[in-house]
């Protein structure tokens, strides 16, 4: 007796009493949307199984979820003191090291604003200068080149007194050093104290001889009078740097004053060959 179903006739089906193994084909020949579906899962198993297992590790890696995220840990009194004492310590190293690295650059800022106002001296912008030696003093009071820098425009302006301080600063930030004793002596000669000019002249190349302090010298010999140690300070002044032109008109008119016309004459002719040549 025959047993089919007007949907499996309908379907194309002649007999639903098939054996078992053809009933999946014939439901998937049934039905044709559920057919495709199960011949993608087929497929996506087929290639999956041809994977390496290591392939399908990391793409399992890549797409799981994350895990949970572990509960709140309260933490009791000690803790939390002890916290806040670390982050307080951290704090205060950081904002610690923040002002020593600030302080340790001070003289290369300050080496900034010298050679800035270095630049404008030379350019003949005292004011600006001695603004920039200035802001130098202020980043590194302890700066001697900034207060000679400074009391150098000062003198250029015709503020003497304030010069002199500031040469007197550096001096005493660093007594070895030259120029302002150099600078110092001529600001004494300028107000007519030819000893203590003198002094601080002596004081200059007892520090570091050089030939500027002793022609700055061998001018105030000649203003003294003394045309022979200003000779002898002329000639060691040469014997340093012998393309200075008035070096040699100096001493030349030593020479006169010693009545050697002929030495005087020589060295006449020296400083205006090199003035020809420079």
């Amino acid at each position: 007796m025959s047993t089919s179903d007007p949907q499996n006739v309908a379907n194309g089906i002649k007999d639903a009493n098939c054996p078992p193994k053809f009933s999946r084909v014939l439901r998937l020949r049934a039905y044709p949307k559920q057919a495709a579906r199960t011949m993608t899962g087929f497929r996506a198993a087929i290639i999956l199984a041809g994977m390496p297992r290591s392939f399908l590790v990391r793409v399992w890696d890549a797409v799981k979820p994350p895990p949970p995220l572990p509960a709140r840990r309260h933490l009791n009194r000690s803790q939390r003191r002890l916290l806040r004492v670390t982050a307080l310590v951290v704090a205060l190293g950081a904002s610690g090291w923040s002002i020593y690295a600030w302080i340790a650059s001070a003289p290369d800022r300050a080496l900034g604003h010298n050679n800035a106002g270095a630049r404008l001296f030379g350019a003949g912008d005292y004011q600006g200068a001695a603004a920039q030696f200035t802001d130098a003093v202020k980043i590194w009071p302890g700066n001697a080149d900034a207060y000679i820098g400074r009391g150098k425009a000062e003198a250029a302006l015709g503020q003497t007194e304030v010069a002199m301080k500031d040469f007197g600063k550096a001096m005493d930030i660093d007594p070895t050093l030259e120029q302002p004793y150099t600078h110092r002596g001529m600001l004494w000669r300028s107000r007519g104290d030819l000893p203590k000019a003198l002094a601080d002249f002596d004081r200059s190349i007892a520090n570091q001889p050089r030939a500027d302090t002793y022609y700055q010298r061998g001018l105030t010999y000649q203003m003294l009078g003394d045309a022979r140690h200003a000779a002898s300070d002329y000639s060691l002044a040469i014997s340093r740097d012998p393309t200075i032109p008035y070096f040699y008109r100096a001493r030349a008119k030593a020479h006169r004053d010693l009545s050697d016309n002929a030495a005087g004459q020589a060295d006449q002719e020296t400083a205006e060959r090199l003035e020809r040549t420079q």
